[in-house]
């Protein structure tokens, strides 16, 4: 058994929680160090609990609780090599291990395998979570969905996935055009119709659970992203349960 549970996630913050039962892992810490730790006595942990954080990029909505976090904690964090020299000046007392896309490796008795995504940062990561037989897909902050991450991604039991925005409120947000290109370009972000399309790609009859993620609080609405990713999944005939991540209070325990 694998369970995740995030503790915000939106373009204003993102921070979850992976746990088998024995290991517990954050991925980012993009909200306060005081929100973080309440997120995690909801889920019946502490911060001296956690045997790693890994991290998807550098972006503020990613990063920004560590520096207060790692004032009074000993933390392990994980991230790619480029990241590791701005995470050193932000925790100089943490414990650094570098990771590759691809490379797997374990903590506890949680199986990481990294995956490079596409965005506009500096080596951006996704993972996949492993405990036993049950396996997690976690994709956030990509602008396209590459054959080397489909191929990591064909199997998962679950799978967390941005649907980041509605293209029409996109389009009609009044954010410059520039912004907008960023977002809605390969090295940005997922429309609800482009997560659609990830799902198509990966289907099985064994994936029970996707977690909308990184919601637009401007340009998408949990309804909007809701019902784009149940009809798809109604189209593939799949039993696959669909829930949105809430963008500023915790999601509770999803097993798989």
């Amino acid at each position: 058994m694998i369970r995740i549970s995030t503790l915000a996630s939106s373009s204003k913050g993102n921070a979850s929680v992976i746990s088998s039962g024995s290991t517990h892992l954050l991925v980012d810490t993009g909200i306060s160090a005081l929100r973080i730790r309440k997120g995690l006595e909801e889920c019946g942990l502490s911060i001296n609990q956690i045997d790693g954080i890994f991290y998807t990029h550098e972006h503020s909505d990613h990063l920004c609780g560590l520096g207060v976090l790692a004032k009074k904690n000993v933390l392990s964090l994980y991230c790619s090599r480029y990241l590791s020299r701005d995470l050193r000046g932000i925790a100089p007392s943490a414990k650094l291990t570098y990771i590759e896309p691809g490379c797997s490796f374990e903590v506890g008795n949680i199986t990481i395998t990294p995956i490079e995504v596409s965005h506009d940062a500096a080596d951006p990561l996704g993972y996949i979570f492993q405990h036993g037989d049950a396996k997690l897909g976690y994709i956030t902050d990509t602008g396209r969905i590459t054959r080397s991450m489909r191929n990591l991604l064909t199997g998962v039991h679950a799978l967390y996935l941005e649907s980041n925005y509605d293209p029409q409120m996109l389009q009609d947000s009044g954010r410059p055009y520039d912004i907008i290109e960023r977002i809605s370009g390969d090295w940005g972000h997922l429309s609800n119709e482009q997560a659609a399309e990830v799902v198509a790609m990966v289907a099985h009859d064994e994936l029970r659970h996707i977690i909308l993620g990184h919601i637009s609080p401007e340009c998408n609405t949990p309804e909007i992203a809701l019902q784009s990713m149940q009809t798809a999944v109604q189209q593939l005939g799949l039993a696959t349960q669909v829930c949105v991540a809430p963008q500023s209070c915790r999601l509770n325990w999803v097993e798989i």
